[in-house]
C-alpha cells in the first residue's frame, strides 16, 4: 500500500512541476532582449536599365526617388577580355580607379547619359548568348562646400548609433 501511495505523490509532483515549467520555458524562449543595433534604410533611390548588343553593353541609371544624386559604375567581364568606355556628350569620365562617374548630380525622375561598355579580345567561339558583362554601380547623396557648389563623397559611410538600453 505504502509504494501505491508513494507512486501517487511522486506521479502528483511530477505533474505539478511540468505544468509550472511549461510556462517558464515558454517565457524564455518567446522573449529575449538585445541591446545594440543598427538602423539601416534600404528603400531604392536609383534604377539601372542594361542592353546587350554586338560586344557593347549599354547602361543609363535614373534617380528614381529622393535628393540629388552623383553616380559611378563600372563593368566587369573576366581578366581576359579588354573593355572600352564611352558616352555620348562626355559626360562619364574616368576616375582613374576602375570606376566611371557620371559628371553631373541627378534630380529626382532625372537619368544619366548612357554609358556604353564595349568587350573585345573576344575568342571566336565565344557566344553571346553565354557571355556575361556584370555592371555595378553606386550613389552618393549630393554634399555641398561652404560656398555652395556641389560635389560626391564617395568615402561616405553609414552612421552608426549606440542604442541606448
Amino acid at each position: 500500500m505504502n509504494k501505491k501511495k508513494l507512486c501517487l505523490v511522486l506521479l502528483a509532483v511530477i505533474l505539478i512541476v511540468s505544468a509550472w515549467i511549461t510556462p517558464a520555458l515558454a517565457y524564455f524562449t518567446a522573449y529575449t532582449r538585445a541591446r545594440g543595433g543598427y538602423t539601416v534604410q534600404l528603400k531604392t533611390t536609383t534604377e539601372i536599365d542594361e542592353s546587350f548588343k554586338d560586344w557593347t553593353k549599354s547602361l543609363t541609371i535614373t534617380n528614381t526617388e529622393g535628393k540629388e544624386i552623383y553616380v559611378r559604375a563600372r563593368a566587369f567581364a573576366g581578366s581576359e577580355y579588354k573593355l572600352t568606355y564611352s558616352s555620348s556628350g562626355n559626360r562619364w569620365r574616368d576616375g582613374g580607379d576602375g570606376w566611371w562617374y557620371y559628371g553631373a548630380a541627378l534630380a529626382e525622375g532625372e537619368s544619366a547619359a548612357v554609358l556604353n561598355v564595349k568587350i573585345s579580345d573576344i575568342p571566336a567561339a565565344t557566344e553571346t548568348s553565354s557571355f556575361n558583362v556584370a555592371v555595378v554601380y553606386e550613389s552618393t547623396p549630393v554634399q555641398y562646400k561652404a560656398d555652395g557648389s556641389s560635389y560626391a563623397d564617395w568615402s561616405m559611410t553609414l552612421d552608426r548609433k549606440e542604442a541606448e538600453g
